[in-house]
C-alpha cells in the first residue's frame, strides 16, 4: 500500500512538473524566494519511508539573459544526496527534477541560482506555508508578478501604518520601533530589527502591484475600499482584494484543493524574541470571506 500510494504520488508530481516546463499550471503554488527571476518551489509531505518530502523547483526566466538553477538534497554529515542543474533561457519558464527531502535525517533541500544559494532549508524546518501547495496560479502574467512579490516577503515583520516608507518594504539601518499612536491608527508598537524587511497590510499591496507594473495609486486600505471597483465574493479570483476600512489581504485561492482557500497578508502574526511580529504570512480566507464587513475587489487592469 505504501510502495503504491508513493508511486502515485510520484507521478502526480512528476505530471505537475513536466506540464510546468511547458506551460503555468492551473494550480501550483510556488513559494518564491527572489524575483528577477523568479525562483521557486513548492513542497508536498509523502508519508514514506519515515516521511519525504518531495519538492517541485521551478525557475521563471523572464529577463533577458540565460539563468542556471542548481537543485540538492544534502544530507548531514553525509554530503549530497542528489544534485540537478537546469538553465533557462531569456523568457522561458522552466521546471526541474522533483527533490526527495527525508524527514527522519534531517535532510536540507538547496537552490542556487548561478551559483549562489538562494534557499537552504532542512526538511524539519519547512514552514507550512510552502506545503501542500496553498495558490492557484492566476492566467494573468501580472497578477502572479504581484503574488511573487508578496511571497517573497513572507515572514517580513509587521511595521503597522505609522512607519512612513518602512511599511513599504523599506529595511532599517539600524533597528527601531514604529508608534501606532504617532499618526492616529489605534494601533500598537512594531519594533523592526536592523536590516529586516517591514510591511504593513496596505503597503504590502501596493507594492506587490507596483512590481507587476499595475496602475495602483491606492496607499491605504480604505483608499482600496472606495477606489477599487468592487466585484461580488461569488466570482472572486486569485489576487482580487478582500478589504474593509482598516485591513486588506490578497485573495491566494485553494491550491491544495482541500475546500479552504488562502489569502496572503500582512498582519501582526506572533511576536520574536527580539519582539519583533511576524507579519506577512498566508492565513484562512473564509475568515473575509464569511465577513460582511469586508468587500471583493478587482484591480483594473491586470
Amino acid at each position: 500500500m505504501r510502495s503504491s500510494c508513493r508511486s502515485a504520488a510520484l507521478a502526480a508530481v512528476s505530471a505537475l512538473v513536466s506540464f510546468f516546463a511547458l506551460t503555468p499550471s492551473a494550480h501550483a503554488d510556488w513559494t518564491f524566494y527572489r524575483t528577477g527571476p523568479h525562483t521557486g518551489a513548492c513542497w508536498v509531505k509523502v508519508n514514506a519511508y519515515g516521511g519525504v518530502y518531495q519538492v517541485s523547483n521551478v525557475l521563471l526566466n523572464g529577463t533577458g539573459a540565460s539563468h542556471t538553477a542548481t537543485v540538492q538534497n544534502f544530507r548531514p554529515g553525509v554530503g549530497l544526496q542528489s544534485s540537478q542543474t537546469y538553465t533557462a533561457a531569456p523568457g522561458e519558464w522552466k521546471g526541474g527534477d522533483i527533490v526527495h527531502v527525508a524527514i527522519v535525517p534531517g535532510d536540507e533541500f538547496r537552490y542556487y541560482l548561478n551559483g549562489t544559494l538562494v534557499a537552504g532549508i532542512p526538511a524539519g524546518g519547512i514552514p507550512f506555508y510552502m506545503q501542500h501547495c496553498k495558490v492557484v496560479e492566476s492566467p494573468s502574467v501580472k497578477v502572479r508578478q504581484a503574488i511573487s512579490y508578496g511571497l517573497a516577503a513572507l515572514d517580513a515583520v509587521y511595521t503597522g501604518a505609522c512607519a512612513g516608507s518602512y511599511r513599504f518594504g523599506a529595511a532599517p539601518t539600524y533597528g527601531m520601533w514604529h508608534y501606532g499612536s504617532s499618526c492616529g491608527s489605534g494601533q500598537g508598537n512594531y519594533y523592526q530589527p536592523a536590516g529586516v524587511r517591514g510591511f504593513d497590510c496596505s503597503g504590502l499591496v501596493y507594492k506587490m502591484f507596483q512590481h507587476a507594473g499595475v496602475y495602483f495609486p491606492w496607499q491605504s486600505s480604505s483608499a482600496m475600499k472606495s477606489g477599487i471597483p468592487q466585484i461580488s465574493k461569488a466570482y472572486i479570483q486569485v489576487g482580487d482584494l478582500l478589504v474593509k476600512n482598516g485591513h486588506v489581504a490578497v485573495y491566494l485561492g485553494d491550491g491544495d484543493g482541500d475546500g479552504v482557500p488562502s489569502v496572503l497578508e500582512a498582519t501582526p502574526e506572533w511576536t520574536n524574541p527580539d519582539g519583533s511580529k511576524t507579519g506577512v504570512i498566508i492565513s484562512d480566507a473564509f475568515k473575509y470571506l464569511n465577513d460582511s464587513a469586508y468587500t471583493a475587489h478587482r484591480v483594473p487592469g491586470i
